[in-house]
């Protein structure tokens, strides 16, 4: 580690003291609106090839000081106005007089995603998708993040109302480890959760400049996990985009599952200032206060959705929002049979159902040359929330702070940052709703005055026989009620209290980090015959959950030490242009993590161009994914059954793997005949050994993905941009989970654990699944300025899974979607709208957590906006699901309802 960061910082040193003195270069002028000759304050003006750059003043005036001598090239831009290239061959150039004509960008945008370097988004030789700043700033969702539900192939997933996940080309989940997010170039997934977390500890809409987003398999350029894609945020340059802005949003969200309205404030401010064009900073801050969408099906049982009756008082009732009543318990009557405990509403548990979010951050940029910029980032972000996994967390107070430092030119960057996470005071619910039963009355003590009840056995007490009813009354007689001073403290300590501990709680510890450093080199000033570039980086995870989480103790559980994952990769990258039309570019990439095997990722991609704006893509891409951290180290008890992260340096010792287990359902069998076996030395005692099948269980490693894709996208008469995509794709080893029963006898952290015990390692499915899918997407430009964009997307898959009745792929995405939008920023000189609707039929939900069909649904929303010159503020009024029920993204997910609001957005360089 230490010898990576001297690396680092040498690379640094060399590149900061490798320049000499210059000749300097005076340019300065004025920037208008070439229609109504205002003046336009703000105005990007940057020296093509260099850092270098200003903006105009409130007059529309700038001046710029470069150190190097003629000729270059003034790049000039501006948000809503066709950008402008200048060429500049005198050392003192004077009175320039530059107009900006207003255009409505279709596929003019850059992007740097595909490629890792700046390219058309006409001529990407993969499928990417771009918001930008004028699309943050006309979106009509209250959170501009939520945005990306529109866009085309991202299948939006929420268990809070500021909580979502995104994800691409199928195979969603909530807790999407599958799915890369970059913030500034800093990967904001939390090393103990593994998957990003959405915008929550992002930055707030005054800051944003723009996502992209490269859906499918990215692993070849950007490493493990890049499996089902990448989003790339970037926020706003100090230099680029100056001055005082502040927004304030206010407004109410409803839904037919709360019952009422509720108030939902954001707010935010930036500021940025530069000096000289050599030191810039900026400070972003922002916070949300807002009541969550509620959980409260408890009709549903999670074994049985499909029933259309309602079976809430069934003995073996397991409520979809329901905690504490999901362990079977088997009574051995038949006329019984198997029950359940009482379970608890989930809005009875939680302490509140508060969504807030609260997020800063402060940079600092220095040009030490016309070429190479130094930053500094701090960015805080934390609040409450809840994430659904195979269980639903209520997160409390939870952190995540980012330390960056980044060197960078226009060809090159190094950069490494650190990433600290805190739970705060989070807790599992489900591990909440269980143990305040637990400590009411253990199960086994419960169960039985259930079944004696049933039996009559306290019929004298007023408890009829053969009543469950009465009998379940009866065993619950203790139970406090919801809301009295004993039930409060009871689920107060329970809360309190930690995983696995004694007693044990349902709060956990979280204070893990990661560390990561990276660079990456383009050669286009060196080598003209072919763009190369290559890059590596070195990551750390540091976790650290204090034994409630991880098996950071396995001996004694008394000294609980950092656990700590070491992985690298390289890669480089070869483009070449034949004839000014066909693009051809390889990459080639290795990682290699400390506990698994290194994996090559190659990609190839073919772009050929056709009467200037029409170009045809092809490409083959590969990406894995690694067990995440809690696959590789977790250690949990259940009660009924242990997960165990099946890293070979993690499970070795238990015996599990390898030839070490039973299959579940042979020992069930053999058990149910009366078998048994010796604690210790699993010898079978009584019983038919025949019975018992051995399960020889591999240690877990990385997922694999081959993906093969071809598109088009065009601009036709510069009015109608076209982009269609279709793509096949082969998944491999597939990381999941099955139970499987110890033979011989072990010991955890100083304890025995009995033969027979039932462990839930993580494993790889020897099934291969393959996906297919087609998406098309539009816009085109109408008169007057409106425009209408739409797309549709088409997926499904074959899992191959016949006979393997256990296996769940998990695609978690309907087969037919679309989206729908009409808009027009200026219908006046200073009022502006857009309306959009998307739809997406039913389709089934698998995870951990449950399975079942999700209903279709579709959402329109809608924004009207006000420009107010006089104050430089713009007033904008907005709803999403407007004129719709309530409607749910996921197995067990909240009801989304309806979110109403108002904002006033002030802006120092606002256009009159």
């Amino acid at each position: 580690m230490k010898k990576l960061y001297s690396g680092v910082g040498t690379m640094m040193l060399v590149l900061l003291t490798s320049f000499g003195l210059y000749a300097q270069t005076s340019i300065s002028g004025k920037i208008t609106d070439a229609a109504s000759g205002d003046a336009l304050a703000g105005v990007n003006i940057v020296v093509k090839g260099r850092v270098v750059g200003t903006i105009t003043n409130g007059e529309g005036t700038f001046s710029l000081n470069v150190n190097d001598a003629p000729p270059m090239t003034l790049v000039i831009s501006f948000i809503g106005f066709r950008s402008q290239e200048i060429d500049i061959t005198d050392a003192s150039t004077t009175g320039l007089d530059i107009k900006l004509e207003e255009q409505t960008i279709l596929g003019q945008e850059v992007v740097v995603s595909a490629s890792r370097y700046e390219e058309s988004i006409l001529q990407s030789p993969v499928t990417v998708e771009k918001v930008d700043l004028l699309s943050i700033q006309q979106t009509p969702a209250p959170e501009f993040y939520e945005s990306l539900a529109s866009v085309k192939g991202v299948q939006m997933t929420s268990s809070s109302l500021n909580f979502p996940q995104i994800n691409t080309r199928g195979f969603a989940t909530i807790a999407n480890t599958r799915f890369v997010q970059l913030i500034d170039g800093m990967d904001c997934s939390a090393p103990l959760l593994n998957f990003p977390t959405g915008n929550i500890v992002g930055f707030g809409e005054l800051d944003a400049e723009s996502m992209e987003l490269v859906p499918g398999a990215a692993s070849a350029l950007y490493g493990p996990n890049a499996f089902n894609g990448i989003l790339i945020m970037k926020s706003k340059s100090p230099f680029e985009y100056q001055g005082l802005s502040a927004q304030f949003k206010t407004g109410v969200t409803t839904s037919d599952a709360q019952g009422e309205a509720y108030p939902m404030f954001n707010f935010g401010v930036r500021y940025a200032k530069a000096f000289n064009n050599k030191f810039a900073f900026k400070v972003n801050f922002s916070m949300l206060q807002a009541t969550d969408w509620i959980g409260n099906d408890y009709k549903t049982d999670v074994n049985r959705p499909e029933s259309t009756t309602d079976l809430s008082g069934a003995e073996d009732f397991d409520g979809l929002n329901l905690y504490g009543d999901e362990i079977e318990i088997p009574t051995g009557f038949p006329t019984i049979g198997t029950i359940h405990r009482t379970g608890w509403k989930e809005e009875d548990l939680l302490d509140n159902n508060d969504a807030t979010s609260m997020k800063g951050d402060i940079a600092l940029h220095y040009r030490i040359t016309d070429k190479m910029e130094l930053i500094g980032n701090y960015r805080y972000g934390g609040g409450s929330s809840i994430y659904q996994g195979s269980q639903k967390y209520a997160l409390r107070d939870f952190t995540q702070q980012f330390y960056k430092l980044e060197l960078k030119g226009s060809n090159f960057f190094v950069r490494s940052y650190l990433t600290a996470t805190n739970a705060g005071d989070s807790y599992n619910v489900a591990a909440l709703g269980s143990y305040v039963n637990e400590r009411i009355s253990p199960s086994p003590a419960w169960a039985q005055q259930y079944v004696l009840a049933m039996q009559g056995a306290f019929v004298d007490q007023g408890v009829p026989g053969g009543n469950p009813d009465a009998a379940r009354a009866f065993a619950d007689r203790t139970r406090p009620a919801v809301g009295s001073e004993g039930f409060k403290n009871l689920v107060e300590g329970v809360r309190n209290d930690y995983f696995q501990r004694t007693p044990p709680g349902s709060k956990f510890t979280d204070r893990s980090r990661l560390f990561h450093s990276e660079f990456n080199y383009n050669f286009a000033d060196q080598i003209e015959w072919v763009e190369l570039q290559i890059g590596g980086n070195f990551r750390q995870y540091s976790l650290f959950s204090d034994g409630t989480i991880f098996n950071e103790d396995p001996e004694d559980g008394t000294d609980f030490q950092r656990v700590t994952i070491n992985e690298f990769g390289f890669y480089g990258q070869l483009s070449k242009t034949l004839a000014d039309a066909l693009k051809l570019t390889g990459s080639l990439r290795y990682d290699k993590n400390e506990n698994f095997d290194g994996q090559v990722t190659p990609r190839l991609s073919a772009v050929y161009t056709f009467n200037e704006s029409h170009n045809l893509r092809a490409s083959f891409q590969t990406g894995f994914r690694n067990p995440d951290t809690q696959a590789q180290f977790i250690y949990f008890d259940l009660g009924t059954n242990t997960l165990l992260g099946s890293a070979k340096v993690n499970a070795e010792r238990y015996g599990l793997h390898e030839g070490g287990a039973y299959t579940k359902a042979s020992w069930d069998e053999f058990r149910a005949n009366g078998g048994t076996v010796d604690g210790t030395t699993g010898e079978v005692l009584s019983g038919d050994s025949s019975r018992l099948r051995t399960a020889n269980i591999p240690y877990v490693g990385p997922e694999k993905l081959k993906s093969f894709e071809l598109g088009y996208k065009g601009l036709i008469k510069n009015k109608l941009l076209i982009d269609i995509n279709g793509y096949y794709s082969i998944y491999n080893d597939f990381i999941g989970g099955s139970d499987y029963v110890l033979k011989v006898g072990t010991t955890h952290q100083g304890k025995e654990v009995a033969a027979g015990k039932v462990y839930s390692p993580y494993t790889n499915s020897p099934e291969e699944v393959t996906s297919f899918g087609i998406g098309l997407g539009f816009g085109y430009n109408l008169p007057k300025g409106y425009q209408i964009t739409g797309n549709y997307n088409y997926a499904t898959f074959d899992d191959n899974s016949e006979g393997n009745e256990e296996f769940r792929a998990g695609f978690n995405t309907p087969e037919n979607k679309f989206n729908i939008g009409l808009s027009n920023r200026k219908v006046t000189k200073s009022l502006g709208f857009s309306i959009n609707y998307r739809w997406q039929e039913e389709f089934l939900w698998q995870s951990d957590f449950g399975s079942a069909m999700i209903p279709e649904f579709g959402v329109f929303d809608a924004q009207v906006s006000y420009k107010i010159p006089s104050i430089k503020t713009m007033l904008k009024v907005g709803g999403t699901n407007l004129f719709g029920g309530d409607y749910r993204t996921n197995f067990g997910g909240p009801f989304v309802g309806q979110t109403y609001y108002i904002s006033l957005t002030f802006d120092q360089f606002m256009k009159p």
